[in-house]
């Protein structure tokens, strides 16, 4: 059950990872001053790292196992 949320949360991961590639493509690709679309990339690609790291460090500190056992029945708690 566990390997679910972890695969579910590697998704995530790569869909904002994907998605920022877009961001910083187009804020580089589509500005009309390309000194100020350097400077936004900056800001963007900063805050979007310091939000991933954030959340893999908000989610490695979750204790998954125990959730788990929590929410399942006393029955199917051996996932």
């Amino acid at each position: 059950m566990v390997i679910i949320i972890f695969t579910l949360y590697a998704l995530f991961i790569l869909s904002y990872i994907l998605i920022s590639f877009f961001v910083a493509y187009h804020l580089l690709k589509y500005s009309i001053n390309p000194h100020f679309s350097r400077i936004m990339l900056l800001v963007f690609l900063v805050v979007s790292a310091f939000l991933l790291i954030s959340n893999l460090a908000l989610f490695f500190s979750v204790d998954w196992k125990t959730i788990v056992i929590d929410l399942l029945p006393n029955n199917l708690s051996a996932f």
